[in-house]
């Protein structure tokens, strides 16, 4: 198998089309059908099904993802270790918030050492109830993660780096004495809660259920940019991260901080065995 076919692959899969995708890889089009087609002999199966804008994998196209991600590592490292001077590309997932908190610091002080590096960072779900970060590590689809710690985790490999401290955001106008709130002033008030499985999710349910609160969950919603946004229009109280806090408030939300403080490890997670050189440089800035 040749790994250009894998990496045109999987260009048509991140481009959605053999158009894009040829423009992205400098080809032309009927040279990376012909490649992908030649992939396809070979492994037996059709790897593309055609819809009204464009392509999408088919079933096996989507099991293949994660073995290609997992062969162009190993290819990178391979010619790394020999002197090889293509381009190195670095994949990264980010859980959401980690996405814009430290996610785009990271990687932009991290871009900026390396001007020859180029990141795919791909954001995963916000909140979603199944660790989609950690599945997309343990398939090879992305080499590295950042998620929240602790996560099911036994077969991969962490490197804590910080945490995030929760607050709670009002809605505009709300009346909420200055300094840490308890938790006790959630008790019958209308909550924007994310989804069952989440890891915040469980932090929040654990510190409500010690403090015998329970407040009154009037919607459940799994991106963090919405949950503001209900925050701004007076559906009811949020948590947030300390990070969000500022921007939050300055667009009218009454931001406290919580008693007792309600936080979260993060990191970044990667499988066992060697990285190639550009993941193990990013872990060692992220680490600095």
């Amino acid at each position: 198998m040749d790994p250009r076919q894998v990496r045109n692959f999987l260009a048509v899969v991140e481009h959605g089309g053999f158009g894009r995708a040829a423009a992205a890889l400098g080809l032309a089009q009927p040279t990376l059908s012909q490649s992908v087609k030649a992939l396809e002999r070979e492994l037996g199966v059709a790897l593309f099904r055609r819809v009204a804008h464009g392509v999408v994998p088919s079933g096996a196209g989507r099991r293949f993802v994660g073995p290609a991600r997992q062969l162009m590592h190993d290819v990178a490292r391979l010619g790394a270790s020999v002197g090889g001077h293509q381009r190195a590309v670095l994949e990264l997932v980010a859980g959401a918030p980690l996405a814009v908190h430290p996610g785009a610091r990271l990687v932009g002080s991290f871009v900026a050492a390396h001007p020859d590096v180029l990141v795919h960072l791909d954001r995963a779900p916000d909140w979603s109830a199944g660790d989609a970060v950690v599945t997309r590590v343990r398939t090879g689809v992305s080499e590295l993660g950042l998620d929240y710690l602790p996560a099911p985790l036994d077969d991969l490999h962490t490197v804590a780096l910080g945490r995030h401290t929760f607050v709670l955001a009002f809605p505009p106008g709300t009346s909420v004495a200055a300094g840490p709130v308890p938790l006790s002033t959630l008790d019958g008030h209308p909550l924007v809660g994310v989804p069952h499985g989440s890891t915040q999710r469980r932090l929040v349910e654990a510190a409500l259920r010690d403090a015998g609160v329970r407040p009154r969950l009037v919607v459940e919603c799994g991106q963090r940019d919405l949950s503001t946004a209900l925050v701004l229009a007076g559906v009811g109280a949020a948590f947030l991260t300390d990070a969000a806090a500022p921007e939050v408030a300055a667009r009218g939300a009454v931001v406290r901080p919580v008693e007792p403080p309600l936080r979260l490890a993060y990191g970044l997670v990667h499988r066992p065995g060697a990285l190639t050189a550009i993941a193990a440089a990013f872990v060692d800035h992220a680490r600095a």
